[in-house]
């Protein structure tokens, strides 16, 4: 009986810890501008929140070429480094969602706040423009587009890369 006591007291006292550091945690989410979703309603596509879908623009291929054909954009490539080395959309920066840390300071002062973003990634089932998307929505930029398909979608609409040498295979 003497076991009990102290027993019970360490596990109560575990439980209040654990209750209120899940307090803290949920009331640090509900106020941070990023905060995580919480529910399975609040997620779409590869665990991106609503909201971000709803606060970046989705073009197709052809929409996304003429914009850059119009030089309307700022082509961002959230893919790695090494398959931007290998193709890319021409005039692209390369902005790796894995590598941001170490990428964005170099590319931070060629995105302006009041021109629009485009980002790609690898294709449709690729969650790394979106992820981009919310970064930089939380650095301030507010127009903000995601190539559907990625560069897959460009590549198979027939639009131009460049390659490994800098040259239009």
């Amino acid at each position: 009986m003497a076991l009990r006591h102290p027993l019970v007291r360490i596990l109560a006292g575990a439980a209040l810890m654990a209750l209120a550091g899940s307090a803290l945690g949920l009331l640090a989410n509900a106020l941070h501008p990023m905060g995580l979703p919480l529910t399975l309603r609040e997620v779409r596509g590869p665990a991106i929140p609503v909201w971000i879908w709803r606060a970046v623009r989705q073009v197709d291929a052809a929409e996304a070429r003429r914009l850059w054909a119009a030089q309307a954009v700022v082509v961002l490539d959230a893919r790695n480094s090494g398959d931007y080395a290998q193709d890319h959309i021409p005039g692209s920066l390369s902005l790796p969602y894995w590598e941001l840390s170490s990428a964005y300071p170099a590319v931070a002062a060629r995105l302006p706040h009041d021109r629009p973003l485009l980002i790609t990634c690898y294709g449709s089932e690729c969650g790394l423009s979106m992820r981009l998307a919310k970064r930089l929505l939380a650095d301030g930029y507010r127009d903000l587009i995601v190539l559907r398909g990625g560069i897959a979608a460009w590549e198979a609409a027939g639009y131009p890369l460049t390659g490994p040498e800098g040259r239009l295979p």
